[in-house]
């Protein structure tokens, strides 16, 4: 899959914000690095964070400008909800190679499901996982979703958004004549959206001015009928504070993980 457009290198350095790190040496016996092949040139890096080997585990696709290594200072939050963190990287992002490009994210989305599926299995963990999507991370949640892999117990957008058109036009300023919901539908997230039969929980901030709450809301819309859904809007959370309303936000999350795990 290849949009030459969305791929050029000049809308790649509008859209993405990577950052590079190293893995450390003195991690903690709990928290393992993760480096999973996506093709003969990419090797896409993260972290999982294991509260136990037991318990559900999501895999968490994190927002631009984030690294894997960033849950360093979140994953004990998400712990008390019961479960293990696996956050993955991006292209260009943390101990991952290669640049960013739009289409990358969907291409890889289920090799490293695919591959972090084995691994988990392979370290004696318990075979219930969840796949979060946040911000740009929710373009990876909603190809996994749209393949409905049969290990998938659920899917989590936080601060998602479901029209790429939307995002280009209105967050990123990318305009042109490749610029089209007709032409980018192929690429969008509402596109994957509507092929969903597992699951899904969806997340927003109120006052989230840089993926506006519609798009959450047109996430929740586009989730086919039948499918079990719930809408949490947290009212007064932005874009980038929203992890610190911790009661409005890990509640649901801890009762959508009880539930489906």
């Amino acid at each position: 899959m290849t949009n030459l457009f969305l791929d050029d290198p000049l809308v790649s350095s509008v859209v993405f914000y990577p950052r590079k790190s190293s893995i450390p040496s003195n991690l903690p016996e709990n928290v393992k690095p993760l480096n999973f092949k996506v093709n003969e040139d990419i090797t896409i890096g993260g972290f999982c964070y294991i509260k136990d080997k037991a318990l559900p585990t999501i895999l968490f696709f994190h927002g631009n400008g984030e690294i894997a290594q960033d849950y360093f200072y979140f994953y004990e939050i998400f712990f008390d909800c019961n479960v293990n963190l696996a956050v993955a990287d991006f292209r260009g992002y943390g101990h991952s190679t290669g640049q960013p490009i739009y289409s990358g994210l969907i291409t890889d989305a289920m090799p490293i499901y695919d591959q972090f599926v084995k691994w988990m299995d392979e370290n004696n963990m318990k075979n219930s996982l969840f796949v979060e999507g946040r911000s740009l991370g929710s373009v990876c949640a909603a190809e996994i979703g749209s393949h409905n892999p049969k290990d998938l117990r659920g899917i989590i957008f936080e601060s998602g958004f479901a029209s790429i058109y939307n995002m280009m036009i209105h967050l990123f300023g990318v305009r042109g004549p490749e610029i089209t919901p007709e032409r980018l539908s192929e690429f969008s997230n509402d596109t994957r959206i509507k092929k969903f039969q597992k699951p899904t929980l969806v997340i927003h901030g109120t006052m989230d001015f840089i993926v506006p709450t519609d798009e959450g809301k047109t996430i929740f819309d586009t989730i086919p009928k039948g499918v079990e859904k719930k809408l949490v809007l947290i009212e007064g959370a932005t874009h980038n504070d929203i992890l610190s309303f911790k009661e409005q936000y890990f509640k649901p999350l801890k009762e959508f993980i009880q539930k489906f795990k």
